[in-house]
């Protein structure tokens, strides 16, 4: 019975240490996230407007990444140039570390259309092969490769 706690002790260290791989970066303008090299690296889209606000990006070194903006509402279409298709069906896969507790749960996956729909999200396949994921009432959009 020791065995097994031990095991389960360590295999749950494991874990919870495979998320400080992540790497995390915060930034009030996109002109901050351009500064840091965060654009440069694309973890954050070279294309948004200079207007967003409150940037979070989070990476790994396999080159998965997963960030959040908000924009305001003058902002819609320049966003909605960069979202792409609109995804109305199916599921997709997306796996945030779990060090990233910004990240919404229904934006985990396996991640339903539907049900990202009925939160008031709509999900989108970028032209710069991000998935997008956008609440246009609030001005928030997540996104992640």
């Amino acid at each position: 019975m020791l065995r097994v706690g031990a095991v389960a002790c360590v295999l749950l260290l494991a874990i919870a240490c495979s998320d400080l791989r992540v790497k995390e970066g915060v930034f009030d303008t996109v002109d901050e996230a351009r500064a840091a090299g965060a654009v440069a690296a694309g973890w954050v889209p070279d294309a948004l407007p200079t207007s967003v606000r409150d940037l979070r990006e989070g990476h790994l070194p396999d080159g998965r990444y997963w960030g959040v903006f908000t924009f305001p509402p003058a902002d819609e279409p320049a966003v909605r140039a960069i979202v792409g298709d609109e995804i109305t069906s199916g599921t997709l896969q997306c796996e945030p570390p779990g060090r990233l507790e910004w990240w919404p749960r229904v934006v985990r996956s396996p991640v339903n259309a539907d049900q990202v729909r009925s939160t008031g999200f709509k999900m989108y396949r970028g032209a710069d092969t991000r998935t997008y994921v956008v609440n246009w009432g609030q001005g928030r959009a997540y996104y992640w490769r």
